[in-house]
């Protein structure tokens, strides 16, 4: 009999050796611990350092982040700093940030375009470790993974050279549209080492929790302008960060917020109407309406309206947001003069946050044609 630890649980099992042998072949193969948690210090790909860590240059100064994906128990975390080929070549911690917080912009000492005497370019190198609630560091900068681990875990590293960035762009607001944000930096002057143009996004949630930016864009330096599109809800604010990047990757940045504008939804198109007769004694029909369903993330539905024979509008039936089409059962013709004509039908899309006067917020009326 043999004594085995389980790999996933740390329990100990008394086991017979053919079952020993099965035991570790499974565990060998349906193993996915040392990839599905990047926090864990037995990740062979991380370490247990926090994932993407990314840098972007600026005038004597580099900016750090990395991903922060809302773990419990993570109370910060700590940026630590080294450089090639100067007399810093150990590495130490420059600053730590609470968490939720994923970025650190670094100030401390850092020179722009630093080159070696053969003129080679030289960068500084950063790790970064998270801090949980008992205050144990991961990686243990005291003790950290090294090359000749078998299996080798690997502490991610990213590099920098602080440069004088380009200039930073002067942006403005586009006309409001629904559900939509637009960015224009028209005008820009262009150095001779300009690469690309980088949009960043953080929601503003009004409190003390810092900010967390995401790259949502990187447009060519022949695109003025980003449309953001990804919003669900009107009223919804964001800060933005505009950056000209030059070929070094050093970034100056122009910060503005925006929020959505509390627009209604476009209204329906292709609204169409169909007449179908009920009794030929009374002079009673069906109006089977249709349309093309809108595409609105914060869409309610649509609501249905007709015209009497005065012209005053009625409210008809609201429908949900998923219908397409809708009948109104045994209608009555308008009597006009001395003949009966079919009602004129209407529709306008609905979305789901009340209007500046508190009322629904609708598109336009949209008839319904024959």
């Amino acid at each position: 009999m043999y004594l085995i630890r389980h790999l996933f649980n740390g329990k100990i099992c008394l086991l017979g050796l053919p079952m020993c042998f099965a035991v570790l072949l499974f565990s060998t193969c349906t193993n996915t611990e040392d990839f599905a948690n990047p926090l864990d210090p037995e990740n062979l790909r991380t370490a247990g350092a926090p994932d993407g860590l990314t840098l972007f240059a600026g005038d004597k100064q580099v900016r750090v982040t990395w991903n922060d994906i809302g773990q419990t128990g993570i109370k910060g975390y700590r940026i630590y700093r080294r450089s090639t080929g100067g007399t810093d070549a150990e590495f130490q911690q420059i600053g730590s940030v609470d968490a939720p917080a994923n970025e650190f912009t670094d100030t401390q000492n850092l020179e722009n375009d630093r080159r070696d005497a053969s003129g080679r370019l030289l960068a500084y190198e950063y790790r970064v470790t998270y801090v949980d609630v008992n205050g144990v560091e991961t990686p243990d900068p005291t003790n950290p993974p090294t090359e000749s681990e078998d299996p080798r875990r690997i502490w991610k590293t990213a590099f920098a050279t602080p440069s004088v960035p380009p200039p930073a762009p002067t942006v403005t607001l586009g006309d409001p549209t629904d559900l939509t944000i637009k960015l224009f930096w028209e005008g820009y002057e262009f150095p001779y080492d300009f690469s690309i143009f980088r949009v960043y996004a953080a929601l503003d949630t009004e409190d003390d929790k810092p900010l967390r930016f995401k790259l949502i864009a990187e447009p060519k330096r022949d695109k003025l302008y980003y449309f953001d599109h990804d919003f669900q809800v009107d009223g919804t604010r964001k800060v933005y960060r505009v950056a000209g990047v030059d070929e070094f990757g050093a970034e100056a940045i122009t910060v503005i917020t925006a929020a959505v504008p509390n627009l209604p939804p476009a209204p329906p198109k292709n609204v169409r109407v169909r007449y179908i007769p009920r009794s030929f004694l009374n002079a009673k029909y069906d109006a089977v309406i249709s349309w093309i369903p809108n595409t609105e993330p914060d869409l309610a539905g649509y609501q249905l309206y007709t015209r009497d024979a005065a012209g005053k509008l009625l409210p008809r039936p609201a429908v949900g947001r998923k219908d397409r089409n809708f009948t109104i059962i045994g209608e009555d013709p308008n009597l006009v003069g001395q003949s009966l004509e079919f009602k004129k039908y209407f529709i306008t899309a609905f979305d789901d946050t009340p209007g500046p006067d508190g009322r629904r917020d609708e598109s336009a009326l949209v008839e319904a044609k024959p």
